[in-house]
């Protein structure tokens, strides 16, 4: 009878054979480390990367107990080695890490922002200036615009324009809010991206 087992580790395997009306016999199998193929991570500038966005990020199957060289930051190249052992030799990858300004186009959702139950909101902002804005009472279309720390939203038929203040806390994470009138703390709506 054969049996098959995938081994996804490295290192050494004992395997103890017992043949009927025979004596058991041991064979020792190394295993060489394997580590995918190089591979590639956008991340918000600023931000730091994690092991995690990396080791997910190498391409195919990896085995996992390697090391991370350089120290984590941002962009930059790092590598991921896997020490020599029992004979095998050391293996490595690289993951390319690059990054990229936030940017307020896409789909945002924030869950119950006045916490009475009235429902979610949800913002599109298209690469044209064009998007929408739903809520519990429908969708509706918007005409947008930015600079470096406002939003300029207009629903049509409406004479006044909204103007948002913005600020990033992550590509995926930003706070909307009116100026408040002095002496008053803003009202902020935490969007994350969808």
């Amino acid at each position: 009878m054969k049996t098959m087992k995938t081994i996804k580790k490295f290192g050494i395997l004992l395997l103890t054979l017992l043949i009927f009306a025979c004596n058991t016999d041991d064979i020792v199998c190394l295993f060489s480390p394997i580590v995918g193929t190089n591979g590639s991570l956008t991340i918000c500038n600023g931000d730091t990367v994690t092991e995690d966005e990396l080791f997910n990020s190498i391409e195919g199957f990896t085995t996992s107990g390697g090391v991370w060289t350089p120290a984590l930051a941002g962009a930059g190249t790092y590598t991921y080695t896997i020490d020599a052992f029992e004979g095998c030799p050391a293996a490595s990858v690289e993951v390319v890490v690059t990054e990229e300004d936030p940017s307020l186009v896409g789909t945002w959702l924030t869950i119950d922002p006045f916490e009475d139950g009235s429902g979610n909101l949800t913002i599109v902002f298209n690469n044209d200036g064009t998007g929408s804005f739903e809520d519990s009472d429908g969708t509706e279309s918007v005409i947008w615009s930015s600079n470096d720390t406002q939003i300029t939203i207009l629903q049509p038929g409406d004479t006044e324009d909204l103007i948002l203040n913005y600020e990033f806390d992550t590509c995926d994470k930003v706070n909307l809010y009116e100026t408040p009138p002095p002496g008053e703390e803003a009202f902020i709506l935490v969007f994350t991206r969808q």
